[in-house]
């Protein structure tokens, strides 16, 4: 209930939301009696700043790319709109 206070999300959404990160393997729950602690899984979020930094590169690529176009642009004197 603590983690769905501060949302306008109810218990059991949070719930579903918290098994998705689980199997996405973002987050390690166990259980403590009625209690099931979360904690953060290094492996996950090692992966998932490796995949975004693969994207990030890719991204950067392509601004390259766009600007190598641009300037071949100006260069042939074409209008840039």
């Amino acid at each position: 209930m603590q983690l769905a206070e501060p949302f306008a999300m109810t218990q059991p959404a949070i719930s579903r939301h918290l098994k998705v990160l689980e199997n996405a393997g973002l987050i390690v729950r166990r259980i403590q009696g009625a209690k099931r602690p979360c904690r953060l899984s290094s492996a996950g979020i090692e992966t998932v700043d490796r995949w975004l930094a693969m994207l990030r590169d890719a991204l950067a690529q392509n601004y390259d790319r766009l600007d190598g176009v641009l300037a071949d642009m100006v260069e042939n004197g074409e209008e840039l709109k």
